[in-house]
C-alpha cells in the first residue's frame, strides 16, 4: 500500500503545480498481478518504482538522481524496498567531476552497485582518468543492503577523438574486509577495450576488450569483433569469444557452477533490409565449446531469426521468430510471435506469444506455452494506464492465468 500511495502523491503533485528548477525529470510507475501459486493460494504483488533527476542553476553546479523500488504483496502481506541509485553530481572544477552515493559503477568490468565516491578529471586534453572507491551492495530481497568487502579501481580514457573508443582499467574487490586470503577473498582485475569505426562508405567498425584477473592469473573475458555495413540494405557482425573465471574464488558464479574450464564461442549476425521501411530479417547464429567436466567437452549451437515487419501507416508491427539451441543440457526449439498495435498517439495493444518443445538430459521432456497481452491508454500527457493478462503452460505450473495493471507517469519540467 505503502508503494501506491507514495507514488500518487508524487503523481497528484506532480500535476497539480509547478516545479521551480532548472531541469526536473520523474518516471514512476506501478506494476501488479492477480495470481495464484502453485500452492493454490492468491497473490497480488505491486512494485512501484521512481526514477528523479533534479539539477538547478543556482546550485553551483550541482545535480541529483535516485531510483528506487517499492514491493508489497497484498494477500502475503510481504514487504521489500530497494534503493538501487541516490547519487549527488557535483562539477567542481571544469576538469573535475564528483560523484557522491549510491550509484552504478561501470567502468569496463560488471557493472556494480556501490556506495562510493567517484571522481572523473581531465588532466590533458582527450583524455578521462577515472578514480572510485567504496563498498559494493548486493540487490537482494529482505537483504539489500549487504556488505560486500571493498571495491576501488581507476580507469583512464581517450575522449572526444573522432570513431574511437579505447580505455584501461584496473579494479580491486576484497570480498571480506576482515580476511586477508588473496586467492580466496581478494580479486585485482585489469583489462582494456577500444573500438574504431573507419570514416568510410561502408562503415567498417573494429571492436575488442580483455580482462585479466591478476590474483589467479586468468583471463576471464577476450573479445574481437567486426561490423560492417556493405550495402545500405545489409548489416554483417562477426564475433569471437573467449570465457573463463577462478574457480578457487568464494564467491559463486554461472560458469563456475556450469564447467570448469574455459568456454570459446563464435557469433555471427546480420540484418536484411528486403523492402525498406517494411521488411527486414535478422538472425544471429552462436557457436560455442566448454569443458563440462575434466576432459569431457561439449559442443553447442544457439539461433534466433525473426521476421520484422512495420506497417507504419496503420501504426502495426509484426515480428514472428524462431530460435533453436543444442547444448550439453539439452534441446530446445522454439517459435515466438509479437504483434504491436499503436491506433492511436495515446492507445496501443500488443501480443507475444511463445512456443517452445525441449528435452534434457535428466529427460525431463516437455512443451512450453506463454502469452501475454496488453492494452494501454494515455490518459493525459505523460500518464499511462495499462491493463493485461497472461497465461503460461510449462511442467511447474500446468494452469498459471494472471491478470495485470500498469500505471506509468513521466514528467519533464524545464524553466
Amino acid at each position: 500500500m505503502r508503494c501506491l500511495l507514495f507514488l500518487s502523491v508524487i503523481s497528484f503533485l506532480c500535476l497539480a503545480q509547478p516545479l521551480y528548477a532548472g531541469n526536473f525529470h520523474l518516471e514512476t510507475s506501478a506494476i501488479g498481478q492477480f495470481l495464484e501459486n502453485s500452492q493454490a493460494q492468491q497473490e497480488l504483488p505491486v512494485s512501484g518504482f521512481l526514477g528523479l533527476e533534479v539539477d538547478k542553476p543556482e546550485w553551483d553546479n550541482l545535480s541529483l538522481d535516485t531510483n528506487m523500488r517499492l514491493f508489497r504483496d497484498f494477500k502475503q502481506k510481504l514487504d521489500d524496498y530497494d534503493l538501487y541509485q541516490a547519487v549527488l553530481h557535483w562539477q567542481a572544477l571544469p576538469a573535475l567531476k564528483i560523484d557522491f552515493g549510491r550509484q552504478m559503477i561501470s567502468q569496463g568490468f560488471s557493472v556494480e552497485e556501490a556506495d562510493a565516491l567517484m571522481m572523473t578529471l581531465t588532466p590533458i586534453p582527450y583524455v578521462d582518468l577515472t578514480l572510485y572507491s567504496g563498498v559494493p551492495r548486493t540487490v537482494e530481497r529482505g537483504d539489500f543492503s549487504k556488505n560486500d568487502g571493498m571495491l576501488s579501481g581507476l580507469a583512464l580514457g581517450l575522449k572526444d577523438i573522432p570513431n574511437t573508443n579505447a580505455q584501461i582499467q584496473a579494479s580491486w574487490r576484497k570480498l571480506n574486509i576482515r580476511r586477508n586470503d588473496m586467492r580466496q577473498n581478494d580479486m585485482a582485475t585489469v583489462g582494456a577495450h577500444f573500438s574504431y569505426e573507419v570514416p568510410i562508405e561502408i562503415a567498417p567498425l573494429f571492436y575488442g576488450l580483455c580482462e585479466y584477473d591478476v590474483t589467479a592469473r586468468v583471463i576471464d573475458l577476450a573479445t574481437l569483433g567486426f561490423d560492417i555495413y556493405p550495402h545500405d540494405r545489409i548489416a554483417l557482425s562477426v564475433e569471437g569469444n573467449y570465457f573463463n573465471i577462478n574457480r578457487d574464488r568464494n564467491q559463486q558464479t554461472i560458469l563456475s557452477l556450469f564447467t570448469t574450464d574455459r568456454t570459446w564461442q563464435g557469433r555471427l549476425a546480420s540484418t536484411w533490409t528486403i523492402i525498406p521501411d517494411l521488411l527486414d530479417i535478422v538472425e544471429s547464429y552462436a557457436f560455442q565449446t566448454m569443458e563440462i567436466q575434466t576432459n569431457v567437452v561439449r559442443r553447442g549451437h544457439v539461433l534466433d531469426s525473426a521476421f520484422q515487419i512495420t506497417l507504419d501507416f496503420i501504426g502495426l508491427y509484426i515480428e514472428p521468430g524462431y530460435y533453436f539451441t543444442d547444448s550439453f543440457g539439452g534441446r530446445l526449439h522454439g517459435g515466438r510471435a509479437l504483434v504491436h498495435e499503436q491506433f492511436t498517439k495515446e492507445l496501443y495493444t500488443e501480443v507475444n506469444v511463445d512456443y517452445s518443445k525441449y528435452t534434457k538430459v535428466t529427460n525431463d521432456n516437455d512443451i512450453a506455452f506463454s502469452t501475454v497481452a496488453w492494452a494501454g491508454y494515455e490518459v493525459i500527457k505523460g500518464l499511462t494506464l495499462s491493463g493485461g493478462f497472461e497465461y503460461n503452460k510449462n511442467n511447474e505450473s500446468n494452469k498459471d492465468y494472471r491478470g495485470s495493471f500498469k500505471v506509468e507517469y513521466r514528467f519533464d519540467h524545464r524553466i
